[in-house]
């Protein structure tokens, strides 16, 4: 993503954090009325529900395994490429080392190397035998969907606390939204 598309994100997300927090601190009864587009908005539209949608890769996973398997394997030997010709650059090196600490450059390279260790492989059994990788497709599932369970059961409880946080005290979530917006409008100064 370009230095630009952040920007224009965060400009966005800003304005409607301004704009939304200065609505609910100076007039929370307005926006919040029983039938009003403000409510409506912020507290009965369900967009968690947008982002928990299952989202089932499988089957063309599977049907296409070679196709996929052959670009997970360029992809992972492209960043291995990479992560080799970082040692040909001290400078870069030592640039993570000034940013991030000796410990913080020796986890992300090591970190890197290792996920692009791990990407081979998938990629080997992907276009070989993508049948070895049902287990660890399982695994994934339970740790990507924890939370699953509760719309299954009916039970949205657990999701349901921040429109009751807004109802119960709106002028301080409107103050921490309309924080959150100015920090987001001086993340990335023109």
């Amino acid at each position: 993503m370009s230095l630009e598309a952040l920007r224009a994100i965060s400009l966005v997300a800003g304005v409607l954090g301004v704009v939304t927090g200065t609505a609910l601190t100076v007039s929370p009864g307005r926006l919040l009325r029983p039938g009003g587009r403000g409510r409506r908005w912020l507290i009965e539209t369900d967009l968690v529900a947008l982002l928990d949608r299952r989202r089932s890769i499988e089957r063309p996973l599977y049907r296409h395994h070679r196709a996929f398997g052959a670009a997970v394997i360029v992809a992972a030997g492209a960043s291995l490429a990479v992560l080799w010709r970082f040692g040909a650059y001290p400078a870069v090196l030592k640039a993570f080392a000034g940013v991030l600490g000796a410990w913080g450059a020796f986890a992300l390279v090591f970190t890197a190397w290792v996920s692009a260790v791990f990407a081979l492989g998938i990629g080997i059994f992907l276009l070989v035998r993508p049948s070895a990788l049902k287990g660890l497709e399982t695994v994934a599932n339970r740790w990507f969907d924890p939370l699953s369970h509760a719309w299954q059961a009916g039970n949205s409880d657990g999701y349901d606390f921040i429109g009751r946080w807004v109802q119960r005290s709106p002028r301080v979530v409107g103050l921490l939204l309309f924080v959150a917006g100015l920090l987001c409008l001086d993340a990335f100064p023109n």
